[in-house]
Formats: structure tokens, C-alpha cells, sequence
């Protein structure tokens, strides 16, 4: 239980999350967390606090690395990794919501399908957008996924314009 446990013993579990699913979001690390916590039902605000605590010990040991790749502050953002692996590990969906895969991943996806999937405008977003969802398995482009999307392929255009 993080509200119970030393920080060091919570670093060696995120530690090990990490190591074994990283790179992944913030909201990802919570939500691997508290499924080695059966008898805590949610990640409450003392849960996560302790977490980011461990997750602060662990970057400023050097030993992970913290990226806030939208820039908002928010776990669903911020991506993790250990120091020396890659930034990017393009992979399936696997247990992961799309809004927990990091957005590098998905960019770097959207990298790859660009030149397969032909067209512009709104019917050319829809395409890739349709294209992403099923190379994670997904069926439904709900209304949040499609937000989530649209805003990181507005990213992406950002990126290639610079």
C-alpha cells in the first residue's frame, strides 16, 4: 500500500513497472500500481501523491526519465522511461486505453502510416485516425478518442511545418 510503505520500497516497484512496460505514461504507472494493490479500489489523491513522490526520487537519481510530451501537466501525458532505453517502443495496444499509450508512440505510428494513407482534409484525418485505432485493436472511434487523436495529429502537423 503506497500510503503505507517506505518511498523506497514504492521506488522499487515503479521501478520495476517501468522496466517492464516502459516507456509509459504517468497514468499508465498508477493504474499498473494499484493492480498489485487489490484491496486499494482506486488511485486517490495520497495514492498518487506517493507515487509522483517516488516517481521524483527515481528522476532525480538518474534512474528514470520524465517527459511531459503534450505539455499539459497531466499523467496521460507525462511518459516515463529508464535511463538508456529508448524514447519510443512502437507496440500493441496490449491491456493499455489508447489515452495510455505514450503520444511519442502514437506519433511515430502516425509517422509510418502517413505516406500509406492517401488523401487530405477531414476525410484524410479520419483515415489515419481509423488506421491508428487498428493497428492498436480498437474498433470504435469514440468522441473522446477522436478529440485525443485530432489534437495529436494537429501535433504532428505542428512538428512537420517546423
Amino acid at each position: 500500500d503506497p500510503r503505507e510503505a517506505s518511498i523506497t520500497n514504492i521506488c522499487l516497484a515503479v521501478k520495476e513497472i517501468i522496466t517492464r512496460d516502459g516507456p509509459l505514461t504517468l497514468a499508465s504507472v498508477y493504474r499498473l500500481y494499484m493492480e498489485g494493490c487489490p484491496h486499494i479500489q482506486r488511485a486517490g489523491r495520497a495514492v498518487r501523491e506517493r507515487l509522483d513522490r517516488a516517481v521524483r526520487t527515481l528522476v532525480k537519481a538518474g534512474e528514470i526519465i520524465q517527459e511531459d510530451e503534450l505539455g499539459t501537466g497531466k499523467p496521460e501525458g507525462i511518459v516515463v522511461r529508464m535511463a538508456g532505453a529508448p524514447s519510443v517502443r512502437l507496440r500493441p495496444a496490449g491491456r493499455r486505453k489508447l489515452e495510455e499509450i505514450p503520444p511519442s508512440e502514437i506519433l511515430l505510428l502516425v509517422e509510418r502510416l502517413h505516406s500509406h494513407v492517401t488523401g487530405t482534409g477531414p476525410e484524410h484525418e479520419e483515415r489515419l485516425m481509423r488506421k491508428i485505432l487498428e493497428h492498436y485493436g480498437f474498433s470504435q472511434l469514440t468522441r473522446t478518442r477522436r478529440k485525443y487523436l485530432h489534437d495529436l495529429l494537429k501535433q504532428f502537423k505542428k512538428g512537420l511545418t517546423k
